[in-house]
């Protein structure tokens, strides 16, 4: 196996308008656009990365949070490796609905043993911050995951995220798992490509940049 072959499966999942999109342009691109495409359906990107001298590609799927497109957003917690649950510190309702997409994901997962981390998002707008960072960890506590908090709009954080939710789940895998995984998320991909891309890719016009 190349050391390019270790490829893990990420999600990003919350509301709409939590900056999840925002957060994976910036880990990947290194740009948080003022105006973006607002994600309908699924789409995804990757990028590799080396972590204890290995090279991993993380795929990451940024999800609609839109409640018409739940059912699609469902299927594409199959074969994930780690789900990054978003909120904005400036919406209470957002960190309040974490609690419903944990339950999507642990209904939904068919890997029990998938990482999961807590990731407040828009720091930056300072005044405007409505949920305490001891909220975020009392609740990331109570759930076994860790908590992390970021500005998708001026980076702060949001190589760490990525990088934090990697390692936990490289922890637990052994090189015969990440072999046995990384071709059956290799077919599951290829299907995708060929008969999901419009499915996964309508966009519609949205303001705003986190």
């Amino acid at each position: 196996m190349s050391e390019q072959e270790i490829t893990l499966k990420i999600l990003l999942i919350g509301d709409s308008f939590v900056g999840k999109t925002s957060l994976l342009l910036q880990f990947i691109d290194r740009e948080c656009p003022e105006s973006h495409m607002a994600t309908i359906g699924v789409e995804f990107k990757d990028k590799i990365v080396e972590i204890n001298k290995k090279k991993v590609k993380l795929q990451v799927w940024d999800t609609s949070g839109q409640e018409r497109y739940r059912s699609i957003t469902k299927n594409f917690y199959r074969n994930a490796d780690g789900v990054m649950f978003v909120c904005d510190v400036t919406k209470e309702n957002t960190f309040g609905n974490i609690k419903n997409w944990l339950i999507d994901s642990e209904q939904n997962a068919n890997n029990s043993n998938f990482k999961k981390i807590l990731v407040g998002n828009k720091i930056d707008l300072i005044e405007e911050r409505v949920i305490k960072s001891e909220q975020l960890e009392t609740f990331s506590n109570k759930k076994n995951m860790k908590c992390f908090e970021t500005s998708a709009k001026d980076g702060t954080n949001v190589d760490l995220v990525f990088m934090e939710l990697a390692k936990l789940i490289l922890k637990d895998k052994s090189d015969q798992q990440i072999k046995e995984e990384f071709c059956h998320k290799n077919r599951s991909l290829s299907v995708f490509s060929k008969g999901s891309e419009g499915e996964s890719k309508h966009s519609q016009k949205k303001k705003g940049c986190c």
